[in-house]
């Protein structure tokens, strides 16, 4: 589902979804894409994503972002992930608009499992810290644009659900290689063993 959302601060009321035309994604769960605007100053403290991690990136605006032992600015240039099992602070600042990204953990590490063709010896993690402009991220970047664009426009695509499993494997094998992870050095090796 693509919905946009608007935040509020305790000195703010909350605007409600805008619902006037909610659009629906045709994954089975694995990738959920979603629109975040916020109005004023608002602060977080998710305990915990779910089973989920949670990509998000700002389209205007910064946020400060606490995860773990590292505090870092998200902004137009460096997105930010939330991972299931690490609780995380986030302060966004007035103006802030966030594309975000939800992909399922348990289809994320299954597909892990079947590129390295092994069960996963400990929980995946990624760097908290995605810099928008690498190659590779920005290439991640284009097909969730491309998944963003069917949804939107309704394009058939989004109607078969053979097409949207194939689609959701791609971005998700991107967001694999692309982002540094703890399976990182591994996946480099199968990817040089293979060539």
């Amino acid at each position: 589902m693509i919905s946009t959302v608007q935040i509020a601060s305790e000195e703010k009321a909350a605007l409600p979804f805008d619902r006037l035309e909610p659009v629906h994604l045709a994954t089975a769960g694995t990738i959920g894409l979603y629109y975040f605007d916020y109005g004023t100053d608002a602060r977080m403290n998710p305990n915990d994503p779910g089973d989920f991690y949670v990509v998000q990136i700002p389209l205007s605006g910064t946020a400060r972002i606490t995860s773990g032992a590292e505090e870092f600015d998200s902004t137009m240039s460096v997105a930010s992930i939330l991972q299931p099992g690490r609780p995380a602070t986030m302060q966004w600042h007035e103006g802030q608009t966030q594309l975000i990204i939800r992909l399922a953990r348990q289809s994320l590490e299954e597909h892990l499992q079947e590129i390295l063709g092994s069960p996963l010896v400990e929980p995946l993690r990624f760097e908290p810290q995605m810099e928008l402009g690498r190659p590779a991220i920005r290439g991640w970047r284009e097909a969730v644009e491309l998944l963003e664009h069917e949804v939107t426009n309704h394009a058939s695509i989004t109607a078969d659900s053979a097409a949207m499993q194939e689609f959701d494997l791609i971005v998700l094998s991107q967001f694999l290689s692309a982002q540094p992870n703890n399976y990182s050095a591994r996946l480099r090796g199968l990817a040089q063993s293979l060539t």
